[in-house]
């Protein structure tokens, strides 16, 4: 899912979208030309394999987000997590696929495992 940058107001647009069993959904608001700030929950459980016993698990998924985008190169140090497009667009589906991807780089344990 892809909204222009321009075409994305002060008071925000809502979005939802879903990958798989994963659901992201909340709100996109413009605080610059070139700057939007994205907030919402990213839900649902993916399959993974057990950093320690190499089971397959279901990793369940509960947690706010706070993502901002930019349309080009942002050169301040102000947000930690700050996605730049090229292309015009803010794609919803890349910030999805970028938390995801944070989530499955941690250390993810089974239920055995975590005992």
């Amino acid at each position: 899912m892809k909204i222009e940058f321009k075409k994305i107001p002060q008071n925000g647009v809502d979005f939802e979208l879903e990958q798989d069993e994963i659901k992201f959904q909340g709100n996109a608001k413009k605080i610059s030309k070139d700057l939007v700030k994205s907030t919402g929950v990213m839900s649902g459980s993916f399959v993974h394999i057990c950093d320690r016993c190499g089971k397959e698990f279901d990793k369940i998924v509960e947690q706010n987000f706070e993502i901002y985008a930019n349309n080009g190169i942002y050169s301040e140090d102000e947000y930690d997590n700050l996605i730049e497009f090229f292309d015009g667009f803010v794609n919803f589906d890349t910030m999805l696929q970028s938390e995801l991807e944070s989530i499955k780089c941690d250390y993810l344990y089974c239920e055995d495992c975590k005992k």
